[in-house]
């Protein structure tokens, strides 16, 4: 093997990490949370293997709720019920703020690192972390009657209990998109 397809291989590899850096920063309150039940039940066994599997299987338990509490939001909205703004600023609350929270220190260096002077630009640190707060929502689009496969049947149940309590309610059809996540 020569230097140039070792080079292309450890690229290729770092890029493939790099995404899933990126991903696990979206998914990172799903993460966090799971942790926090976790080591609240687990105690010393979170630092384990059998720890980190259980704080898997939480996490996407959590993404299953989230998209059931999606498929209520959009029923309701579907029907115009004003009651779809509650879950709806959970759910935002719950998936966007936090990991704008969570990039806007990094971002803060960063800008402040490539900026001559030693002036800290907040502005630019905001907007960049909104950006990605924005980029979060769309990862998940809360307002349009779409789930990825894997959280279909949690958005799909979402929809019909929500259906079934409501009186005279519209009939939504959820839609699969194509993404598995």
């Amino acid at each position: 093997m020569d230097d140039q397809q070792m080079f292309d291989r450890q690229t290729g590899f770092l890029w493939k990490v790099a995404k899933w850096l990126f991903k696990a920063l979206i998914y990172f309150p799903l993460i966090i949370t799971s942790f926090i039940i976790v080591s609240s039940i687990m105690k010393k066994e979170v630092t384990s293997l059998l720890g980190l599997a259980v704080v898997i299987l939480v996490s996407f338990i959590l993404y299953l709720l989230v998209y059931f509490v999606k498929g209520i939001l959009i029923c309701l909205k579907s029907n115009n019920k004003l009651l779809w703004i509650l879950p709806f600023i959970i759910c935002v609350a719950f998936t966007c703020i936090l990991p704008v929270y969570i990039v806007l220190d990094p971002v803060g260096y960063l800008v402040q690192s490539s900026s001559r002077s030693g002036n800290p630009y907040s502005i630019l640190k905001w907007i960049f972390s909104l950006a990605f707060g924005v980029y979060v929502y769309f990862r998940y689009d809360f307002l349009t009657n779409i789930a990825p496969s894997i959280a279909f049947p949690a958005y799909q149940a979402g929809i019909n209990i929500t259906r079934s309590i409501l009186n005279r309610s519209y009939r939504v059809e959820a839609r699969k998109s194509n993404e598995p996540i």
